[in-house]
């Protein structure tokens, strides 16, 4: 942008000085083509321009009148000499009037003032023409003819030289005085009439052709006035209109030339032109005032020099004590001086820090990004080539992130990021760094040093530190840290090496539990790449739906007869071969699936409830992410519209972990699918540390008693009493109660006995199977198994 301006600068100005022809040239007048009215003005101007003259000439042909009427003491020469003060009266009236007027380009007003002037001077001349017949025509005295013809000869000649500018006003002036002059000669007779060829002719004429040079000369000086002031004014405009500052420099480095962005460069306290002043006294005062460093003065004179030896524009930046930057752009002129451009590129250069921040940091947390990590990491790491102490990469995964993120929102999952940042800058030693990955994993890398914690005592540290609550917004909110690490040069000298290990060392401590510390042991990395094959599938699977839904049979304690299924989700691996739903739901779950599984499970129960007898009925696990989700009672009454089944046929079980969760959202969902006729059954009941208050404050059909409390029935007297105290007081509350994990008949036979419980499920009366099977056991006869 400086160099265009230069350009701009030096072609309008540098380049045009050594040519002024090209810009100024004189305009030539045709004295027959319209005048514009601001000229017009200056050539009636003109005419004002000397009054004292007018005064003088005025106040002489008055004289001469009063001299004449005393030595010729005759009447028409009287009348004609108070024509004249009569005249000379009018013409001082009108300069009068002319000077205490102000006056425009306005056409009115100078066609006005030329009439006005035009009238009074020429019938100035008349009366100096007829005074001058009227004492040719009375009197023989030598004096008094050559006095009055002298007379009506100088202001004949006065004309061209005094009243050029209005063509029209000579013709009339030159008129008025030479016409009556000439009747003068011929009433005079004897030798005097030949004074008009030899004398009055060539006279007129030469007083007309030199008025009419005159006029062309000054008409033409006024538009070359005009048009300098109009090319001044341009560029003046131009300059003082630029958004930069510029100036111009002599040979000697005096400023020719400057506009006022160049004064506010220099912190002026009012913005204008400077011009003739030293650029070094200039710049002295742009130190103690702008604050510019002395180093750039320094800059500014060598660039200087270099511009003239180069011949080419020479620039540099600079920051000044305000925090402000600027280039100069230093163009030399081939004549000798310069142009300076002065561009404040303030919010370019702190537009380029922020990008430079966004490339190498991270907007949420302002820590190191993780490019500007690796590049850490790789300094780091070849300060350990050559010698240096060992260091440790250390990646952090917040546990329970999501949860936070899908239950408060990502505004509060963002200021909690920030929170966690600041504890790990607060724990950190002096050379470490620590940076977000992305998500919510951060990474640590870690150096070994006198002083420095151990990494398992920093990572201990963390893990303490990130797992005490942190309030947002008036809520607790509580994650925790799995950390996994590599050491160089023992778990490799690169940083991907680095990085890759203290991934599968991430991976090894969230499969332990999480929210601990785990180092990178070889044997980990075939663990983590099963793991990591295992997620691969599992993506898959749930993209493809090929979860399979098995269901297990609901069995009436009472009539022995199925009353519901269970849904139930398996899945065989093409690795591992079937896998527990204990071992592949946690998964899902970490992968962030569940969402996407769970609504297909929806889906898949409904459609396959809809093709069973009505009074059969459909139960599915829901999990805490569905409920976190914000979409579940869309999904589930999606899921029941598509299958067209009834939504008393279908039972929500939850568990304690999801009521743990609850904030009030929890609540309000279940409601509101019991108002539409769900059914909600309470999964796993017993294996809580609070779930008798569950019991009161959460709406509740049905309680499932879990399984290891059915395994002690008849072995365990606790069991039996802990069976029957649940059941008969889930009844009173108005709850049925099912049971799970029957297995025998001598089981069931207690249950019944109990006289309290409502369902009985397990492999007493069928294992899991697929939809195809369930017609199957819909036929089967129950009775048999409680023989």
């Amino acid at each position: 942008m400086a160099q265009d301006i230069n350009d701009y600068v030096v072609d309008i100005t540098l380049r045009t000085a050594s040519n002024p022809s090209s810009m100024f040239k004189r305009p030539t007048v045709d004295a027959a083509e319209s005048i514009p009215a601001n000229v017009r003005r200056s050539l009636v101007e003109s005419l004002f321009a000397d009054s004292q003259t007018m005064v003088l000439g005025a106040l002489a042909t008055s004289v001469s009148a009063l001299l004449i009427m005393a030595l010729t003491r005759s009447a028409a020469p009287i009348a004609v000499s108070a024509v004249l003060f009569g005249v000379v009266a009018v013409r001082l009236y009108l300069i009068r009037e002319y000077q205490s007027r102000s006056h425009t380009n306005d056409l009115a007003d100078v066609q006005w003032l030329e009439r006005s002037y035009v009238l009074s001077a020429s019938s100035y001349l008349l009366s100096i023409g007829l005074l001058t017949l009227t004492a040719f025509a009375v009197s023989n005295d030598p004096f008094l003819l050559t006095l009055t013809a002298s007379g009506a000869i100088t202001h004949a000649l006065s004309i061209a030289v005094r009243n050029f500018a209005i063509r029209t006003g000579v013709g009339l002036q030159l008129s008025g005085v030479a016409i009556p002059l000439a009747a003068a000669f011929i009433i005079k007779g004897g030798m005097f009439p030949l004074m008009i060829p030899l004398l009055l002719v060539p006279l007129c004429i030469f007083i007309y052709g030199s008025a009419s040079r005159l006029r062309n000369i000054l008409m033409s000086e006024i538009a070359f006035r005009n048009e300098s002031e109009r090319i001044a004014n341009q560029f003046d405009f131009a300059i003082n209109n630029m958004s930069h500052g510029m100036c111009m420099v002599s040979a000697e480095k005096r400023i020719l030339v400057s506009n006022a962005k160049f004064s506010e460069f220099l912190a002026l306290e009012r913005a204008r032109p400077i011009s003739n002043v030293r650029f070094e006294a200039l710049m002295r005062l742009a130190k103690r005032r702008a604050g510019v460093p002395q180093e750039a003065i320094v800059g500014l004179f060598n660039a200087f020099d270099a511009a003239a030896a180069a011949g080419r524009s020479q620039s540099l930046e600079f920051e000044t004590a305000s925090q402000s930057f600027y280039e100069v752009t230093i163009t030399p002129n081939s004549r000798g001086g310069w142009v300076v451009v002065v561009q404040d590129v303030t919010a370019k250069r702190n537009a380029d820090r922020a990008i430079d921040r966004m490339a190498h940091f991270d907007s949420v947390t302002n820590l190191r990004n993780r490019r500007s990590f690796e590049l850490a990491l790789a300094e780091a790491l070849s300060s350990t080539q050559s010698g240096g102490a060992g260091i440790d990469v250390m990646f952090l995964d917040l546990d329970d992130f999501k949860q936070v993120n899908d239950s408060l929102g990502h505004r509060t999952g963002d200021k909690l990021l920030v929170e966690i940042a600041s504890r790990l800058h607060a724990i950190i030693g002096p050379r470490d760094v620590v940076a977000r990955w992305g998500g919510d994993e951060f990474v640590i890398l870690h150096h070994h040093a006198p002083g420095q914690l151990e990494t398992h005592d920093l990572a201990k540290r963390i893990i303490d530190e990130i797992n005490r609550a942190v309030v947002i917004d008036g809520a607790e909110v509580i994650v925790g840290a799995s950390i996994g690490s590599a050491s160089a040069p023992d778990d490799g000298l690169s940083p991907d090496a680095l990085l890759s290990k203290a991934d599968i060392a991430l991976y090894a401590a969230k499969a332990d539990g999480r929210r601990v510390w785990r180092a990178f042991e070889q044997e980990m990395d075939a663990k983590i790449q099963i793991r990591r094959l295992i997620e691969l599938e599992l993506r898959a699977a749930v993209a493809t739906d090929a979860i399979e839904v098995y269901f297990q049979p609901i069995v009436s304690v009472a009539t022995r007869q199925i009353v519901g299924f269970e849904a139930l989700a398996r899945w065989r691996s093409a690795l591992l071969g079937p896998v527990s739903p204990a071992e592949f739901i946690p998964i899902v779950e970490e992968i962030g699936l569940m969402e996407e599984m769970g609504a297909a499970m929806l889906r898949r129960a409904c459609k396959a409830c809809a093709g069973w007898p009505e009074e059969i009925n459909v139960s599915v696990n829901l999990s805490s992410t569905q409920f976190r989700s914000g979409q579940l009672e869309k999904t589930i009454l999606s899921a029941l519209k598509a299958a067209n089944l009834a939504p008393e046929r279908l039972d929500l079980e939850i568990t304690e972990s999801i009521l743990l969760e609850d904030r009030g959202d929890t609540r309000r969902t279940l409601q509101d699918l019991r108002a539409q006729g769900l059914r909600v059954s309470l999964d796993d009941f017993g294996t809580g540390y609070s779930s008798l208050s569950y019991l009161l404050s959460f709406p509740l059909d049905r309680i499932k008693i879990d399984r290891s409390f059915t395994m002690g029935l008849g072995i365990q007297e606790r069991a039996s009493v802990l069976v029957e105290g649940v059941s008969a007081m889930s009844r009173r509350l108005g709850m049925s109660v099912l049971i799970e994990g029957v297995e025998t008949p001598k089981q069931l036979r207690m249950i019944e006995s109990l006289g309290t419980i409502a369902e009985a499920q397990g492999y007493l009366f069928s294992r899991p199977v697929p939809e195809k099977d369930v017609a199957k056991l819909l036929r089967q006869d129950f009775r048999v198994q409680a023989a």
